[in-house]
Formats: structure tokens, C-alpha cells, sequence
């Protein structure tokens, strides 16, 4: 099998799915590839950039799991999201190939920065060591996520998740037909990432310039997310609340909650500890037009497209109770609500424009306050929803699985959610396909054809021929 390899030959970066050919976006500078820590930050560089893919945060990670679920109506028929919103055969989301070409990138750095002759300090290599195993245990949490079951909510027994591979790939020798590692191993490996990533990292403040690279807390949070998707309640609650202050002091506050998304008030958002910054190098004009969430969100330029609305009882949830200031994340456009949550207003960036907060400190109480429960986790449950303008209540899982539908709109969790707690997928009434039963087999994706038919050894999920 020849899965997304990379292959060094004289400075310049080799790709392979199916045979050999060169491209120039991750190509290193000659003479710098492996021999000193410019050229490991060369391939630190690419695999951060591949977060703003399209086909990764810049839109499928935020889009597909809100549209596949129920918190998002698709209002324009143009090719897009339309299989998704019925959850048709084959509509999942696909990120296998991207992920596992960033993911070479990362075991590059953590297989061979230490190697004797690499020239640069401890303290660099250590850098780049630490974010390298945090930004492969993002790719493998999401690569899990979206491509199996989470341990303890297997249907029919199927654990298999994704391929395991650690070890860079610098030629043909290299190349493993791998199996799909369970689902318990690859959260294992995870949870090993993040672990020997967090003593390695910086620390950075919420909405400082420093979330746009790996740090301590970032790698904590995403541990209490991998844990909270395995069932670790223990770890979750452990890893979030050291994060946060728990009495909600350390959240943007009811009164500014709506320009926390400003980005002329905020460049970054005052609650990211980790978010993809977008540049005006990193997408042309077009792209922004054609694919950027403020495109297809919101109808508030020439080029935006505004093929998708928030869903009917998206909104009905948010109306229940009063005085919820994420009711102001809306405006009422002809076609439906959109979401402003992605406007990009900075005349100095590119239009259509904005960044991506990944992992936020409200997601930290959140876990917190469901990893703890109704009782133990009350406290910390209240103190986020007074920062929300609400009262009092109780972290139950329905409660808790409630606040994160409606913080996280438009943020890419809502089927995932629904998916780690084994629940039926609820789908707007508009969307006319009715409820997706968590025991269908179109709750996983089928993997990519081409993977299939260059392995021996890799099974495809159950439904699929």
C-alpha cells in the first residue's frame, strides 16, 4: 500500500498516493531539509497551514457536523452540504487524505529532530517536538471522530478506527500496509501525544497572539476533549478544569458576548487557546468568494454565496429561554437567519475573511461541567451559563449536551456530539429525512475508495460494498 507518503531526495519534498510526483507548496529549501531545525520548521509551518484547509477547519470541520445534524437549514440548492443535509449514502465528511498528509509532516518532526548531526539548540527542538505531537493528536482526534465509533458506543462490536502510522515515511522502504488500529489504541496514542506534549509547550493566555500556536493549555483542553470522547469522565474533568477558573470570571462576559466575534474588536478570540489565524497569503480573493464560512454563512458582500441558515429549532432552543445573549449571534436575512458569528469586517484582511477559534475556554466548562455531572458539576455548569445571561441549573447530560448545541453553532460540534453519546441524529423537519438512528450505518463514513484498493489489510466500514 502506498497511503500519502513523503520522500526526500536532494531538498525537494516528494508526495505519493498512487505513484510519485512533486509539488511545491511543502517544498524545502535546498540544503535545509533535515539538517537543522529551519528545515524542521519548514514542515511546522505546513502542517499548521493545513488547518485552514477547506476541506479541514476553513470550512468541512465547521460546516459538515452542524448541516449532517440538526443546527443548520440549507436554504440554496447548489451541489453543496446537499447529500449532508439528508444524510444520504457517501455524504460524510471526508478528511482522511489531508489529515494523514499533515500528519506525516508532524512524525517527521518528532521522529528525527533529535537525530545527532540536526543542528539548533534543546530548547528549539524541544519546541518543535511539543507542537508536533500536539498538532498529530489533533489530526488523529478528528481522523477517530469522524471515521468510527468512540470506545463504548460501538454498534455490533465495530472498533475499528483509523490508521495508526508514528513513524515518518523518507522512502519506499518506509512504506507499511497498515491495519485500522482500534478505536481504544488510537486514543491511547492520543492521549500519549498530548501527555508528553503539555511539559514541552509554552504557556499563552486566552485571546492572546500566542493561541495561534500549540500550548500548554490548548494540549490540555483537547486531552479533556479526547478523554470526554472516550469515556474518561475522571481525566475530563481533571484536564478542563485546569484550564479555567471555574467561576466563570475568565469568560467573555453577557455584554460583550456578541463583539467577542468581532474581528475589529477582536482579532482573536478573547476565549481561544488555540485558533487558526488566516492571513491575506493564505487565500486568494476567489477562495474566500467561493468557500470561506463568512461566505457561505452570511450575505453581507458581493461575492457571498449564503447557501445555509440556522435551522428552525436551532433557534427555537435559544428562544426557550430568555435572556440568552448567543440570540444576537443572528440577522434576519429573506432567505432565513444567518449566523454572524464569521463576519469578517477588518478592511485590512481580505473579505470573506476570518479566523477559526478551535478550542475555546467555554468548551473547557462545558466538559467540565458534564464530566462531573448533575451536582459536583453545578457550580462550574452556572457559572458559564451566567456568562450567557442565564440562571441557575443543573449539569445533567441534557442540559450540558443543550449549552453545547447553542455555544458551539456553527463551530463544527453538534453531530459529534450527538455521535460519542451513541443518541440519534435529530434533523431539522425542513430537511424532510426524518431522525438518522445512531444504529445506521451511515453514521460512519465510507473511507476513500483509492485507500481501499492499494491495501491488503484495510476493512472498510460496515454497510459499505
Amino acid at each position: 500500500m502506498k497511503r500519502i507518503i513523503y520522500i526526500l531526495f536532494a531538498g525537494s519534498l516528494l508526495t505519493n498516493c498512487s505513484d510519485l510526483e512533486t509539488v511545491n507548496p511543502r517544498a524545502l529549501p535546498q540544503g535545509e531539509v533535515l539538517g537543522s531545525v529551519t528545515g524542521y520548521n519548514a514542515f511546522l509551518t505546513a502542517a499548521y497551514e493545513s488547518v485552514n484547509d477547506f476541506g479541514y477547519y476553513g470550512q468541512t470541520m465547521m460546516i459538515g457536523p452542524e448541516i449532517l445534524a440538526d443546527n443548520m437549514h440549507l436554504t440554496q440548492l447548489t451541489g453543496r452540504y446537499e447529500l449532508e443535509y439528508v444524510n444520504a449514502e457517501n455524504s460524510g465528511i471526508g478528511i482522511w487524505f489531508n489529515r494523514y498528509t499533515a500528519i506525516q509532516e508532524c512524525n517527521v518532526i518528532i521522529g528525527s529532530v533529535y537525530d545527532e548531526g540536526v543542528e539548533g539548540t534543546d530548547a528549539e527542538k524541544d519546541a518543535l517536538y511539543g507542537q508536533a505531537l500536539f498538532l498529530r493528536a489533533l489530526f488523529y482526534h478528528d481522523l477517530a471522530r469522524v471515521n468510527g465509533y468512540e470506545p463504548g458506543q460501538e454498534v455490533n462490536g465495530f472498533n475499528l478506527s483509523v490508521v495508526l502510522k508514528t513513524s515518518p515515511t523518507f522512502g519506499l522502504s518506509d512504506v507499511v500496509d497498515l491495519p485500522r488500529s482500534t478505536n481504544t489504541e488510537v486514543y491511547a496514542q492520543i492521549e500519549a501525544d498530548l501527555l508528553a506534549a503539555i511539559p514541552l509547550l509554552p504557556t499563552a493566555s486566552a485571546g492572546s497572539t500566542d493561541v495561534i500556536f500549540a500550548n500548554a493549555d490548548a494540549a490540555r483542553l483537547l486531552l479533556a476533549r479526547a478523554y470526554l470522547y472516550a469515556g474518561n469522565m475522571t481525566g475530563a474533568a481533571n484536564y478542563a478544569q485546569q484550564v479555567i477558573t471555574g467561576d466563570g470570571s475568565d469568560l467573555v462576559q453577557p455584554a460583550n458576548y456578541d463583539a467577542s466575534w468581532d474581528d475589529l474588536a477582536n482579532a482573536l478570540h478573547p476565549e481561544s487557546l488555540f485558533e487558526s489565524e488566516l492571513r491575506t497569503t493564505d487565500w486568494s480573493t476567489v477562495d474566500g468568494a467561493n468557500n470561506s464560512l463568512h461566505s457561505l454563512l452570511m450575505n453581507d458582500g458581493p461575492g457571498s454565496q449564503f447557501i445555509i441558515t440556522a435551522s428552525d429549532e436551532l433557534l427555537a432552543e435559544i428562544a426557550s429561554e430568555a435572556g440568552d445573549v448567543r440570540a444576537g449571534l443572528f440577522n434576519t436575512e429573506t432567505l432565513g437567519e444567518e449566523f454572524t458569528k464569521w463576519r469578517a469586517s477588518d478592511p485590512s484582511r481580505l473579505a470573506l475573511q476570518e479566523n477559526i477559534p478551535i478550542l475555546r475556554l467555554s468548551e473547557a466548562y462545558l466538559i467540565a461541567a458534564e464530566a462531573l455531572g448533575a451536582g459536583a458539576g453545578d457550580a462550574i455548569f452556572n457559572a458559564f451559563r451566567a456568562a450567557r445571561g442565564l440562571g441557575a441549573s443543573t449539569a445533567t447530560v441534557d442540559n450540558v449536551l443543550r449549552e453545547r448545541r447553542i455555544e458551539f453553532m456553527a463551530e463544527g460540534h453538534r453531530w459529534f456530539d450527538l455521535k460519542r453519546l451513541g443518541r440519534d441524529i435529530t434533523k431539522p423537519a425542513a430537511a424532510g429525512s426524518g431522525t438518522l438512528p445512531y444504529t445506521n450505518f451511515k453514521v460512519l463514513p465510507r473511507l476513500p475508495q483509492s485507500e481501499l484498493e492499494l491495501s491488503d489489510v484495510l476493512v472498510n466500514n460496515p454497510g459499505y460494498n
